[in-house]
């Protein structure tokens, strides 16, 4: 997301604990670009992060999205889970 600040899995873990909102996304997205632009100024607050920027990001979403790197994923302290576009 060009606009968006953009953070480090060891960054995103320590706004979990501090219950902010996570978005795992990627570059060349639709459904990512979709999301962002569906929160609009609302997407400020969250924390981004790219996973093809950060191998323990995409490790994390895989974890997460039985084994595939799926995104956009949105995690919060409690739970995670692929946004869907509808």
């Amino acid at each position: 997301m060009p606009n968006r600040q953009q953070s480090t899995f060891v960054q995103a873990q320590q706004a979990l604990e501090q219950g902010s909102v996570v978005i795992f996304w990627r570059p060349g997205c639709p459904f990512c670009e979709r999301l962002d632009a569906g929160l609009g100024d609302d997407g400020d607050s969250a924390v981004w992060v790219n996973i093809w920027e950060d191998s323990e990001a995409e490790e994390f979403v895989k974890s997460v999205n039985q084994g595939n790197a799926v995104v956009p994923t949105v995690s919060t302290a409690q739970e995670s889970f692929v946004a869907s576009a509808s």
